[in-house]
């Protein structure tokens, strides 16, 4: 059963529309600063100051900044990536333009991208890439720089690791409060009481998809992510906005 034949045996069963604010209420609770982070993303990749263009977003789940991309810029071209064939569906299922495509991609592996010219106007990720591992961040990183058309830029919304940790004494205790406010379900009581997992289950395990969980709940040192962006040919990579224990950080592609 290819995923086509697996949405429409289950559409009368399975309520997309639960990716959408059922989703983002769950993932507020585990990062409270979301809406401000999914703003400084679209500020600091001038997505908001384009009108046409092709954007690429890496573990792009159910396409949360691709719908708030389109509401605001409806012309630019947008194509979501992830492992997660579910996650791809919900796409397709919630945004349904045109100008949207999906690609079901390992984002540890960067096979996916040797066939792409440089084609993209920008390149983002919200809250995905902290879970690979340091190598495959930095071979991700020079992967996304080969296929930026000059001028693009590459902007990562994730947690990070304090190297101080005086630093992490001080925001803990302003994360913790700030999920607490929002008082909503957690990953796990989301997945139990909307029973889609099980019902996608015998589909994941045919199609062998396992989680990438390499990496840590806490993300990485900012020293390690901007000197990775340097590796990889970044010029200039810098931290666009922080708050709590939340980052926006990238780097621009400068025409050679």
């Amino acid at each position: 059963m290819n995923l086509q034949e697996w949405i429409e045996k289950n559409r009368g069963v399975v309520d997309w529309s639960l990716f959408d604010e059922p989703w983002d209420a769950m993932q507020l609770t585990h990062n409270p600063f979301r809406t401000e982070q999914i703003d400084a993303i679209l500020t600091a990749s001038r997505l908001l100051q384009k009108r046409t263009g092709t954007v690429l977003d890496l573990g792009c789940g159910p396409g949360v900044l691709g719908r708030q991309i389109l509401n605001q810029r409806p012309h630019l071209h947008y194509i979501g990536a992830d492992g997660d064939p579910l996650m791809l569906a919900a796409v397709g299922e919630l945004v349904s333009v045109p100008n949207v495509r999906t690609m079901l991609v390992d984002l540890r592996k960067t096979e996916w991208a040797e066939g792409l010219t440089p084609q993209f106007d920008s390149v983002v990720s919200l809250t995905a890439l902290h879970w690979l591992s340091q190598p495959h961040q930095r071979a991700l990183y020079g992967a996304v720089y080969q296929i930026l058309k000059p001028g693009g830029t590459f902007v990562v919304g994730d947690p990070y690791a304090p190297e101080d940790p005086e630093e992490r004494k001080e925001f803990d205790p302003l994360e913790e409060l700030a999920k607490q406010n929002e008082g909503g379900q957690t990953w796990e009581e989301f997945w139990t009481r909307y029973p889609i997992r099980q019902l996608y289950a015998d589909y994941h395990k045919d199609k062998g998809y396992q989680e990438p969980c390499e990496g840590t709940d806490d993300g990485y040192p900012l020293s390690f992510q901007l000197n990775a962006l340097r590796e990889a040919g970044f010029g200039k990579p810098a931290i666009f906005w922080k708050k709590g224990l939340r980052v926006v950080y990238g780097g621009m592609k400068y025409d050679s």
